[in-house]
This record gives structure tokens, sequence and C-alpha cells, in this order.
């Protein structure tokens, strides 16, 4: 057997065995994030019903990426390898977490919620951690981007030269890097989840749902309810 077609059998078993665990938390936080946040639906838990929002958002996209993960690093096409590290890189450049998690909803989550100092420093941080991630993509998929994804591009000679130059080296490193910072994240999101679960959490949010809110201005003005 070819030498580099060896490496990479070896590299696909170890990977294969190596990202079971990995897969299989993953796995059950999806099914449980899903199972719980359907309960609150209807609810007056907004804080809760955020960082569920949050935490489905984030799993729904790691899902897509655990799943190609495996042929991007270790697939003996190299064809297969190149198109699974572009979609990849996309779904990370692409995710927009500002959309659920931007510096106004977290605040609301923290006062609603009433998260310790010490457990918003680290939200903090995991998030910035995603962030920096992000950028890392933007000088990898600056060309590709819609050229290669999406075959948008009319010519197919500036398409095939650049999935051809496609630097899987340092695309492996930057998607590496990515998933040391949302393994973070994903480790934050528990105890964030626990906090809004505890009783005092639990009756601040339900005293700052705006059914509850428009009961008390109506109890101040005199309103009729």
């Amino acid at each position: 057997m070819d030498p580099s077609r060896l490496h990479l059998f070896k590299l696909r078993l170890t990977l294969k065995w190596g990202e079971r665990k990995r897969n299989k938390a993953l796995i059950g936080a999806f099914d449980t994030t899903v199972n719980e946040y359907r309960k609150l639906q209807g609810s007056e838990f907004g804080a809760s019903k955020k960082i569920f929002n949050i935490s489905l958002f984030f799993l729904l996209a790691e899902r897509d990426l655990q799943a190609i993960k495996i042929d991007a690093f270790s697939h003996p096409d190299p064809w297969k390898r190149n198109l699974s590290v572009r979609i990849m890189l996309l779904i990370i450049h692409e995710r927009d977490m500002s959309k659920v998690a931007s510096g106004k909803i977290m605040k609301e989550i923290y006062e609603e919620a009433k998260i310790s100092g010490e457990l918003r420093s680290s939200m903090v941080q995991a998030v910035r951690g995603i962030s920096k991630a992000q950028k890392r993509t933007q000088k990898i998929l600056s060309k590709i981007r819609n050229n290669t994804i999406a075959h948008r591009d009319s010519d197919a000679m500036l398409q095939y030269e650049l999935i051809d130059k496609v630097d899987i080296n340092s695309a492996k490193e930057t998607i590496e890097k990515y998933f040391e910072a949302s393994h973070i994240f994903f480790g934050i999101l528990p105890a964030l989840l626990l906090e809004a679960s505890t009783l005092p959490s639990l009756l601040s949010q339900y005293s700052s749902s705006e059914p509850n809110k428009s009961s008390k201005q109506d109890t101040v003005t005199g309103a009729p309810s």
C-alpha cells in the first residue's frame, strides 16, 4: 500500500475510535436540548428559553461539522477531503452567533436569570474564542466561498485553481482551533443552564416576563387587567 494511503487509513481508524466518545456526548446533548427546549415553549421563563435557543443553534452546526470531520481529515479520496474541509470552513464562517448571543441578548439573560459574575466572564471568553476561530476562516474563505461551494463563477478554470490551491494543512489547523474553542463553549452551556434552573433564577425570570410586567404596570397605574 502507498505510504500516504496507509497513513490516511491508520489516521481514519484512530479518528473513528477517538471521536466515538465526543459523538455520543454530542448526540446526547442535542437530544436533551431539543426535548427540554420543547417543554419550555409557551412558558414565561424567557432567559432559560434564550439559553436553550443558543444551545440548539450551536449544536445544530456542531452535528453537521461532526458528521464530516473524519472525512475532512482522513478520507482516502483527496477530492472528498478537500470538499469536506471547504464545507466545514463554510459552516464555521457562516454561523453568526450574534443572532442568538449578542451583547444585548446575553445581558438580558444574565440579568433575568441572575447569572453569577464568574460564569458571565467565562461565557464572554468562550464566545470570543468562537469569534476568533471564525475570523481565521475568513482568510481562507475570502476567495473560495462563493466560487467553489456554490460554483457561481462562470470561469471554470478559476474555480478549479481555487479548489486546487486550498491550503488543506492550514485549513485543518484552523478547524482544530475552532474545535478547541467550541469545546470550551460546549462545556460552559450546562453550567449556564444549571444556574438558570435554580429557584431564585426561575422566580426572577417569571417576574421579568412580559405578561407579569404588564400585570405589575396595571396594578401601579390602576388600569383594569
